[in-house]
């Protein structure tokens, strides 16, 4: 590739990306935005276009419903899980979620 190139080109290689980076945000919400949107799209232009073939009214909705409905499985299994947190396996919240109260010496506040 011209970039990775060691010519006196002038152009640089590329540094590698680390291999334990984690998306940001940003990457994740235009991820999911961009795998939801493709999937009304493509599902609902396989909808139009048997709508036309067959001369029906009601396949492309069929469509549009299917392609939401991979889409957002596809956004579960790929980001519904989170990263297993490291350190000690108790956290400091009870089961309902509030953080437990301090516990102090008896007598002291």
């Amino acid at each position: 590739m011209a970039e990775d190139s060691s010519s006196s080109g002038g152009s640089r290689p590329r540094p590698a990306p680390p291999a334990d980076r984690q998306p940001s945000g940003a990457d994740m919400g235009w991820g999911i935005t961009g795998t939801m949107l493709s999937g009304i799209i493509v599902w609902g232009g396989v909808g139009l276009a048997l709508d036309r073939w067959w001369g029906t009214r009601f396949v492309a909705l069929i469509g549009v419903l299917l392609g939401l409905t991979v889409a957002i499985y596809l956004v579960v299994v790929k980001y519904g899980a989170l990263p297993p947190t490291e350190g000690p396996g108790r956290t400091g919240s009870t089961r309902g979620g509030r953080r437990s109260p301090t516990r102090t010496q008896k007598g002291q506040r």
